[in-house]
């Protein structure tokens, strides 16, 4: 009977055991929020300033959603809450996600939190579980997507027994004041941490501009020239006090435009382009594929002021510059924002000291992919970033995005269960750099920025060596594009630019030419223009005046619309076409008393771009004859032909010329 007993006493701790452990397990996926998705209305939940409980917007299945609506203001500032305090173990990681959205486009609510001390609202949550007063990253998270867009943070409880989970509205700006914000599906858990404190990998530099040179190394780097974007009242142009380098810095300003310049946006004729500024990129020059990728930068301040370093897919096709057959639109290219800072008047105000981290993607003209447009914040305690030079990057693995301020993670992106990401981000992308002025999100710029800087110390990339071998894996399949290099031509000559190209049989090549090179920063909305659309328009080259060009060309696979196939391979390289002035022909025929001879042989070196010049003595009397066998020469090329007897020019063309022999009297 004893050992009967100790059997079922055995079973018993053995099944105890069991459950207890299954427990442990399952609460780490216990959502914490009650009534999460609002349905049971304010149940669980608290507001101040008029947060509420909205019907008829919600996620899902529902009728309801949290909401801090356009009734909530303080004054002139719009100022509200809805949260819900939670009992949290101290030491202990959770993870907070919900779903969220407004319904003014510019707008932007806040996910947060607060500790909550002894039934006392305390300081922000920060990740690290510390009070902001003793340093540490707060948990923010913007919601400016007129979409349901998850947003999530995850935080160390520190020494805290509750926490206030919070949507809130905190603004000055129109746009969010009049704006409905909205969350749902509300959830928070326990997560493992077992994953801390994994050992970083080596990193090997691969490439890295110091601006340590007299001028911008224009064999890397490009410029985006023009009105491009938004309501932005900026002119961007290539002008060397708004693009320069200074003191081993890369610097882009802001100055105020003439007057006689400025234009209304045409994006939005409310908005007047009063600046010029600077936006410069690698595009068709430098690409990247996976790895860190930093700069260190002092960020500008002030009203509506809107700094980035960003990348784009390197199959974009630049707005409108390039064939939309050889490459991608937006946002089907993707788009990484590494950093962006949208600034206010106030020093020191919230906007000054928050920098974003977004992506942006979409299988159609929609930026409407799974981990689309919703950016998160990362808030310094005090101060702005036009305070000191801060480190801003990402660390991108196939698969996954990892953002960073100076050495603290700020925001991951796991992409791997999207396979539309997937195909938008495990590709090449290029890197951006430009100074905004306003935007449909800053609102628009303050009057008085004129010489507004963004400082650039240095641009690196660096991989791992898992990072090298998953972008080999990439190019691996990427088509080709070999023999590519820049070409002088002469005006009016015909070129195939394909010729000697090589990729390969399954894939094809062309190109698409632009004037980034001959842009004028004067003279009201100027652009960059697309001038040759590809192969079908080789004719157009020889009509090109005299000057510089790009030429970008792309290598694709044969007969797959590439807007539709968006895992298709594109390979992009971009270099310059010069076009020089025609050669000159001169001719010193044999003078005969007061006549002057061009007789065909003088004519053996003519070619179809030459000027012709004639010279002769200074005879105001003198007559020049054409032969028959010239006129015919001249008319199979068509030049100019100038007449000259030092004193008295004569300018024709040759299909103006008779069919028989002629003399022009001088």
């Amino acid at each position: 009977m004893k050992n009967s007993k100790f059997l079922v006493t055995l079973i018993t701790l053995v099944l105890f055991s069991f459950i207890f452990s299954m427990a442990v397990s399952a609460e780490e996926n216990v959502n914490l929020i009650k009534n999460g998705d609002f349905e049971l209305e304010d149940n669980s939940w608290n507001s101040r300033n008029q947060g509420v409980i909205a019907t008829g917007v919600s996620y899902g299945d529902g009728n309801k959603s949290g909401s801090v609506p356009n009734t909530a203001l303080s004054g002139d500032f719009g100022s509200g809450y809805i949260g819900q305090i939670v009992n949290v173990e101290p030491n202990t990681t959770y993870r907070v996600t919900a779903m969220g959205k407004v319904d003014v486009e510019g707008a932007a609510g806040i996910f947060t939190g607060r500790w909550w001390n002894n039934g006392t609202q305390g300081s922000v949550i920060t990740k690290e579980g510390t009070d902001l007063s003793e340093g540490g990253t707060i948990v923010d998270q913007a919601i400016t997507s007129l979409d349901w867009e998850e947003v999530s943070y995850k935080f160390n409880s520190g020494n805290h027994n509750q926490v206030l989970i919070q949507l809130v509205k905190w603004s000055d700006q129109e746009a969010t004041k009049s704006a409905n914000l909205y969350i749902d599906h509300v959830t928070m858990v326990k997560v493992d941490g077992s994953s801390e404190g994994e050992e970083s990998p080596e990193y090997n530099l691969v490439w890295e501009d110091n601006f340590d040179q007299d001028q911008l190394n224009m064999v890397d780097w490009g410029y985006e020239l023009g009105s491009i974007r938004g309501w932005e009242q900026q002119h961007y142009v290539n002008n060397p006090e708004n693009v320069y380098l200074s003191d081993g810095k890369l610097v882009l300003q802001a100055t105020d435009r003439a007057v006689e310049d400025q234009y209304n946006n045409p994006r939005n004729p409310d908005r007047t382009v009063i600046y010029n500024s600077g936006s410069i990129r690698t595009h068709g020059k430098r690409e990247f594929l996976y790895g860190k990728i930093e700069i260190r930068a002092k960020l500008p301040k002030g009203q509506g002021v809107f700094p980035a370093f960003w990348t784009l897919g390197a199959d974009f096709v630049l707005d409108g510059k390039i064939n939309g057959l050889q490459g991608r639109g937006w946002p089907r290219t993707g788009e990484i924002d590494i950093t962006e800072l949208v600034g206010s008047a106030t020093d020191g105000s919230w906007y000054n000291r928050t920098v974003w981290q977004t992506i942006h993607y979409g299988a159609g003209t929609e930026n409407n992919g799974k981990y689309a447009g919703n950016g998160t914040g990362y808030t310094i305690p005090s101060g702005n970033f036009n305070d000191d030079f801060h480190v801003f990057g990402i660390d991108w693995s196939e698969g996954l995005i990892k953002w960073y301020v100076d050495d603290t993670i700020v925001r991951v992106v796991d992409y791997s269960d999207d396979p539309l990401a997937m195909s938008v981000f495990n590709k090449p992308h290029y890197i951006q750099l430009n100074l905004a002025m306003g935007g449909a999100w800053p609102g628009p710029v303050g009057t008085d920025l004129a010489g507004t800087k963004f400082e650039i110390d240095y641009v690196k990339y660096m991989k791992s060596a898992e990072q090298e071998e998953d972008a080999k894996k990439y190019y691996a399949t990427a088509p080709t594009l070999d023999g590519v290099k820049d070409i002088t031509i002469t005006q009016g000559e015909s070129i195939d630019l394909v010729a000697g190209l090589q990729t390969e049989e399954n894939n094809e090549i062309d190109f698409s030419i632009d004037d980034e090179y001959m842009f004028s920063s004067t003279g009201g909305n100027t652009n960059v223009q697309l001038l040759v659309k590809g192969k079908h328009e080789m004719e157009k080259i020889s009509e090109l005046p005299v000057g510089q060009y790009n030429i970008h060309y792309s290598a694709f696979p044969k007969g797959v619309d590439l807007n539709e196939d968006l895992s298709a391979k594109v390979t992009r390289k971009t270099v310059k076409l010069t076009v020089e002035p025609k050669p000159e022909l001169i001719v010193k025929p044999e003078p005969k008393g007061n006549k002057y001879t061009v007789v065909g042989d003088s004519l053996n070196e003519l070619e179809k771009v030459t000027t012709v010049i004639v010279e002769i003595a200074e005879n105001k009397n003198a007559k020049v004859v054409l032969t028959k066998e010239a006129i015919t020469k001249l008319k199979e090329v068509n030049p100019t032909l100038v007449i000259t007897n030092g004193v008295v020019k004569i300018q024709i063309q040759a299909v103006d010329l008779p069919d028989r022999e002629t003399e022009f009297k001088m």
